[in-house]
């Protein structure tokens, strides 16, 4: 599977909530995430508890435009912009624009993420 699979199969699993196809694309060992607030996880069960959570919410949904990628050999990264919308606290709509950073490892033949940073637009 080359970069540009992996990158979609990882955003297929989370646009589709599917935690199982999710979690097979995060790097066994290391990986980071850090949220628009400021959060900090660098450890790859509380990452994958993090975003069961997330998944487990039914009113969100999202899409994405891809801008900007760039590989080599065995590190690679991908800038992409998130329209983002989901019901607050009320139960009233709200959109959010914000970009996603993801970095993946090569390791053997498999592109694994590693990083994962989340930006809002203001």
């Amino acid at each position: 599977m080359d970069f540009h699979q992996a990158l979609e199969r990882h955003m297929q699993a989370m646009t589709q909530k599917d935690m199982k196809s999710f979690a097979d694309t995060i790097h066994r060992k290391d990986v980071t995430l850090i949220l628009p607030n400021g959060k900090l996880i660098q450890d790859r069960e509380e990452f994958i508890q993090f975003n069961q959570d997330w998944f487990s919410d039914p009113d969100w949904k999202m899409t994405y435009d891809l801008v900007k990628t760039r590989e080599s050999e065995g590190m690679a990264f991908a800038l992409l912009l998130i329209h983002y919308d989901d019901l607050d606290e009320n139960g009233n709509p709200y959109h959010q624009d914000y970009y996603l950073h993801l970095v993946f490892e090569k390791e053997k033949d498999e592109w694994l993420l590693i990083y994962d940073q989340n930006t809002f637009i203001q």
